[in-house]
């Protein structure tokens, strides 16, 4: 299975309350109902605050 595409995961970013930790990013997807494969894909992050879509998106862990 690939990993969900970065434009999928942006739509559920954008509704996420910024600034946001790496759990309160995670929880957030996941009361919007985000896939288990974002989710996934989302634990992989660094800890930390992240102030915008953006950022996440940066930060995650290229495959």
């Amino acid at each position: 299975m690939s990993p969900p595409d970065r434009g999928e995961l942006l739509r559920f970013l954008c509704h996420v309350r910024f600034p946001a930790t790496k759990q309160e990013i995670c929880q957030q997807c996941a009361a919007l109902g985000a896939p288990a494969a974002h989710l996934a894909r989302l634990r992989t992050l660094p800890e930390g605050t992240y102030v915008e879509p953006d950022t996440v998106l940066q930060a995650l862990p290229h495959l």
